[in-house]
């Protein structure tokens, strides 16, 4: 969460956080200014209230004052978790994200910094401007710390369009657009800054390389007689540079090994909006990039696991997902590592798949690479999962690893850093609430850090 400190009250405003016992989240954050009363609850906007009069005759309610700094970190909290219930989605093309330069700004969605993308995985990608996006690590940073000013909130299909159409204003608001012909042949779409035309990135050419580079194209083109820049708009500058992207990557296609294919000219520039992936080019197949073989099995991954989000169906109540250790190998049920269920009706009560009839409490999953099942796959993946052997299972609480175990047969064992000594933690899951458990990649599997004496007596009882 973000750092709150630097926050300022006014003098005549109270903050006051009702707490509903047995629920980790604020049921609502009330603000009183002067007599007037407003709630923000997890319907995530302020109203009108009469909360604090209700308080004494519901005995579950909790109120407490609070400073701003403190009221603003639980109002963060309520927007990202709630927005996080909403639109982290594992039936989706992509979740997306809006990060923000203060934790604070989270409840203003036109301050946002960044539109960030997930496709799967822990795969992050932020979006550039004129159609592209580019790799990202921001959620990481922010999830980690490292960025402890700052936050991000999981966004619609929406609010997302609408970030974009905000980054897309600032190029086109800040900017001149530029494309640069030699001989009448297009040969750069340029974009220069109006307030730095002269700084590290105050002239960007985009020649069909993946990333524009910076430029002096424009002065160039008034000293080369050949040469001829000729300003235009934002739109026909992302059209040019789809048109060069598929120039320069067919004229290098030394050997192909497929093509992706689009639906529109600009959706070249973003090589995961194809809608599929052919061997070989037909008519119909208008607008096209030829790839290389890492290029095609990626993709053709990812559109495997983005065809079955939308195929997905509910078995017997529940999405099932198989988890894979990597993209490339949702194409084989038999490399699952693990197999989640999460309740079609939305809610938050994922499983794990431990043996026939026992899954076991875990969380979200939110940086795995998943797969939705059909029946069959579901019965293929299950009888995969309960057939291997060593299986590791990991279980966290709040303040990290309780333990690693390793499940061979009917034998329960845990790392004690000497060795792998017998354990029955997990039979102790349901008295433990705190206790998330998830499968552990056998490739990755590391002993936890030595238990303390406590722990120890606690783990052989």
């Amino acid at each position: 969460m973000g750092d709150y400190s630097a926050s300022e009250e006014g003098p005549d405003v109270r903050y006051v956080v009702v707490h509903v016992a047995g629920q980790r989240l604020p049921f609502a954050v009330v603000r009183l200014t002067g007599e007037v009363e407003e709630s923000f609850t997890h319907d995530l906007r302020w109203e009108p209230s009469d909360l604090l009069s209700r308080v004494p005759s519901e005995p579950d309610w909790q109120a407490r004052d609070v400073n701003v700094g403190h009221a603003n970190e639980f109002l963060a909290e309520m927007v990202k978790t709630v927005r996080a219930r909403s639109y982290e989605s594992e039936l989706i093309d992509y979740t997306y994200y809006g990060s923000f330069k203060q934790a604070s700004d989270v409840l203003d969605l036109t301050t946002v910094d960044r539109l960030i993308r997930r496709p799967e995985g822990q795969v992050e990608e932020e979006y550039a401007g004129h159609e592209t996006w580019e790799p990202s690590d921001k959620l990481h940073r922010i999830d980690s710390g490292l960025d402890v000013h700052e936050e991000y909130i999981a966004l619609s299909l929406t609010e997302a369009a609408y970030v974009k159409r905000l980054v897309d204003a600032q190029w086109d608001r800040g900017c001149s657009h530029h494309v640069v012909l030699v001989d009448g042949l297009p040969v750069a779409a340029v974009t220069k800054v109006v307030d730095d035309p002269d700084g590290e990135h105050g002239e960007l050419a985009f020649t069909g390389e993946p990333e524009p580079q910076p430029s002096r194209l424009l002065a160039q083109a008034t000293r080369e007689p050949r040469m001829t820049a000729v300003r235009t708009s934002m739109a026909s500058v992302v059209e040019t540079m789809a048109r060069l992207t598929i120039r320069r990557r067919t004229a290098r296609a030394q050997e192909t090994a497929g093509y992706a294919v689009f639906h529109r000219l600009t959706d070249v520039l973003d090589l995961d909006s194809a809608y599929d992936v052919v061997p070989k080019l037909k008519p119909r197949h208008e607008f096209s990039l030829p790839l290389t073989g890492a290029e095609r099995t990626a993709l053709a991954a990812r559109l495997r696991v983005r065809n079955a989000r939308r195929a997905a169906r509910p078995i017997g109540g529940h999405f099932y997902f198989a988890v894979f250790r990597r993209l490339r190998e949702v194409t084989n049920p038999d490399k699952a590592y693990s197999l989640l269920r999460g309740p079609a009706d939305g809610s938050e009560q994922w499983e794990m798949f431990l043996r026939d009839g026992q899954w076991l409490r875990t969380s979200k999953p939110r940086t795995l690479i998943t797969l939705p099942l059909t029946r069959s796959g579901l019965t293929r993946v299950t009888r995969r999962i309960a057939s291997a052997e060593p299986r590791f299972v990991e279980i966290r609480a709040e303040k990290g690893r309780v333990a690693l175990l390793r499940l061979t047969g009917g034998v329960e064992e845990t790392s004690q850093g000497t060795g792998w000594v017998p354990s029955e933690l997990l039979g102790r899951w349901q008295d433990e609430p705190g206790w998330v458990i998830s499968e552990a990649d056998p490739a990755g599997a590391e002993p936890p850090l030595p238990l303390s004496p406590a722990e120890l007596e606690r783990s052989a009882r």
